[in-house]
């Protein structure tokens, strides 16, 4: 399992500000009901040198050591994710800017967001993501 945590974040400090919850228009299930899609455009002029302020991990398939995809590992305090407060750990993130990270390989994905991060790549002051999230199934909780 790669992971990757950004320079401008300080380990050990989380994110405690309650969830936003997405709006209506940004949602949308897969057809098995089980994953939640959603867009968050993330303003980042406000978080100063904190950046996005995430850590992201990248899991393999157990068996066939195949990248899996990249996901929140922690959201840190200060950072624009949790300013805004709609990300959660362990949301899988889908594309950054509108470019598909799911034909890419972890390593791959991490540096495409990290390069989003940049200054050359992102001159906007806001970062837009499109995230796959687990719905909680009867008993369980998010």
């Amino acid at each position: 399992m790669s992971t990757l945590e950004s320079a401008q974040i300080r380990v050990g400090d989380s994110c405690c500000r309650g969830p936003k919850q997405p709006d209506d228009e940004d949602l949308m299930l897969t057809p098995d009901g089980t994953r939640e899609f959603m867009t968050f455009e993330i303003p980042l002029s406000e978080s100063g040198s904190a950046g996005l302020g995430v850590s992201v991990k990248g899991n393999r398939s157990k068996e066939s050591h195949d990248d899996l995809g990249i996901f929140v590992k922690s959201i840190m305090n200060g950072g624009a994710a949790c300013k805004d407060g709609r990300l959660r750990v362990n949301d899988q993130l889908i594309a950054v800017n509108s470019e598909s990270l799911l034909d890419m390989t972890n390593q791959e994905a991490m540096e495409n967001l990290r390069t989003s991060m940049s200054v050359e790549g992102n001159k906007r002051g806001m970062i837009q993501l499109i995230v796959a999230r687990r719905v909680a199934q009867n008993n369980e909780v998010n």
